[in-house]
């Protein structure tokens, strides 16, 4: 690889390595710059859930979590033959648990959104259960729910193994990774970027992009108004049964289980905006979730409670990502902020930075992800 490389990419989670592979992938010359270990953060932190958005939702989120999703599989297989490690990609469907009368009346109404469209097995994608019908449907499931949706398009990957396919992935394409190499800050001359400041020395590359998740916002004070990303803390404990009583998802509001192939459940998680970069577990947190979780599959209170952990998510004031060129800063784009979504939206933002890397219009209006927004 020669001195400079044609980009470089600024974080090392899963939306950094994504870019990262994409642009390679296309033929530029790539250097990845990662604070720590690559991903390690918020990525391998989450519980590797893929859901898809409501039928009633139109906006521009949606729109990318429903192209995303359609190639997620392909993107995971990709990956296991670039890399050799498989991430493990499974469509479990997600069954989300009623308690409100008011939300069984919103189910019911995307379940008719839907009622047209017919999956590959020719079942619905979206069907809703009353109560009566949920011994049968999930026996596993609390028998307090007014009914349950049953998401049949959901589906789940497990997140370290992505990050480790990705990881080979772009080693193997030439990707320059550096671990432990944070970056300080980013270099301009006028309004036009060239390079970054890391903790070690410099880095000249007119062309730049930003996927620090929480830590987007600390590398310039213009950033704290152009691309406000704050750190948004979620627990998360690590549960082992001898036989997994249940195989989809299973979930209620922002509490959810998620079953793996070798008997763990990941249950999830804390949503806690006010703790800053603290990362440590509470014991408010861990009793909450564990209660939560109880709430929806009572068996598992004789399950074996292995660890836990707590994540970073990149939260944005709007809950929407910054996608998009840096005003002020000519060369820098912005691929940040993507708080719950980020696992979800990662092949497709990939996309998005490669059009926008080859002054190309991605397809669908980027304007509500706009850096800068009000």
């Amino acid at each position: 690889m020669s001195t400079h490389p044609d980009i470089i990419v600024i974080g090392g989670g899963v939306i950094g390595l994504s870019i990262a592979h994409r642009l390679a992938g296309d033929g530029l010359r790539v250097r990845l710059l990662e604070r720590g270990a690559c991903g390690r953060e918020a990525s391998w932190a989450g519980a590797g859930i893929l859901s898809p958005r409501s039928p009633h939702r139109l906006d521009a989120i949606a729109r990318l979590t429903e192209r995303s999703m359609a190639q997620y599989e392909d993107f995971c297989g990709r990956l296991r033959e670039a890399s050799g490690v498989d991430p493990e990609y499974r469509r479990c469907g997600e069954l989300t648990l009623i308690f409100d009368e008011n939300d069984l009346r919103i189910a019911r109404a995307e379940e008719r959104a839907v009622a047209d469209r017919a999956i590959e097995s020719g079942e619905p994608p979206i069907q809703v259960f009353d109560a009566a019908d949920l011994p049968t449907v999930e026996p596993a499931a609390t028998t307090d729910a007014l009914g349950a949706m049953l998401y049949r398009e959901a589906a789940q990957v497990r997140n370290p193994r992505l990050l480790q396919a990705l990881r080979a992935a772009c080693t193997r394409s030439g990707v320059d990774i550096r671990q432990d190499c944070g970056v300080e800050a980013i270099l301009t001359e006028e309004e036009s970027v060239t390079g970054v400041q890391t903790t070690q020395d410099e880095h000249r590359c007119g062309r730049v992009v930003l996927c620090a998740g929480a830590w987007s916002s600390s590398l310039d004070p213009r950033f704290d108004s152009l691309i406000p990303v704050r750190p948004v803390r979620g627990q998360m404990v690590l549960m082992r049964v001898d036989s997994p009583p249940f195989s989809r998802v299973i979930s209620a509001g922002k509490t959810y289980l998620v079953p793996r192939c070798d008997g763990h459940i990941l249950l999830g998680a804390t949503e806690e905006p006010d703790a800053g970069f603290n990362k440590r577990n509470t014991a408010g947190g861990v009793l909450s979730l564990i209660a939560s979780g109880l709430r929806l599959v009572p068996g598992l209170s004789d399950a074996a409670v292995e660890t836990t952990w707590a994540g970073l998510r990149p939260g944005t004031p709007d809950d929407k990502p910054y996608l998009g060129p840096v005003p002020g800063f000519d060369g820098l784009i912005a691929a940040t902020g993507h708080f719950r979504t980020g696992l979800t939206l990662a092949p497709v933002t990939a996309d998005i930075v490669a059009d926008l890397v080859a002054g190309k219009n991605y397809d669908i209006d980027l304007t509500p992800f706009r850096p800068g927004r009000a």
